[in-house]
């Protein structure tokens, strides 16, 4: 009976250590997965945002370069350049105020709503810089 208990002991000891081991290596795992996504969310938002402040820097040189170069003739197209001005410095500005927000929002924040918003921003950006070209490059 002695033997038996003893047996009965160990292999209560050994089930409940297996459980044990069975759930911490479970969190370890699903811990080590949400890290990992985790990781790869933060690396893409740094590659997304990089990606954007080198778009927007590029347009700002091509911008700085069309003002240089439009000599718009007329009153009215000195008029509607004056207003791409405007229209385009306030878009700029737009955008940098996202990429401003991207840097500081939260990985959840950053998916669902500072990268499309930052996107919007720069295509926004980017296509009145095209109009305005298409209209006043020489």
């Amino acid at each position: 009976m002695g033997k038996m208990l003893i047996t009965c002991a160990v292999a209560v000891a050994l089930a409940l250590g297996m459980t044990a081991c069975k759930d911490s290596c479970t969190s370890s795992k699903v811990s080590d997965s949400a890290k990992a996504t985790g990781d790869y969310v933060v690396q893409s938002k740094d590659k997304a945002i990089k990606a954007s402040q080198e778009a927007l820097d590029a347009l700002e040189t091509k911008w700085q370069e069309l003002q240089t170069k439009a000599a718009p003739a007329t009153a009215e197209a000195k008029a509607d350049f004056e207003k791409s001005k405007a229209e385009m410095g306030k878009a700029v500005d737009e955008a940098k105020a996202k990429l401003v927000e991207a840097k500081a929002a939260s990985e959840d924040a950053w998916q669902q709503k500072v990268k499309p918003a930052l996107d919007t921003a720069v295509a926004k950006a980017q296509k009145l810089y095209e109009d305005t070209a298409a209209k006043f490059s020489n």
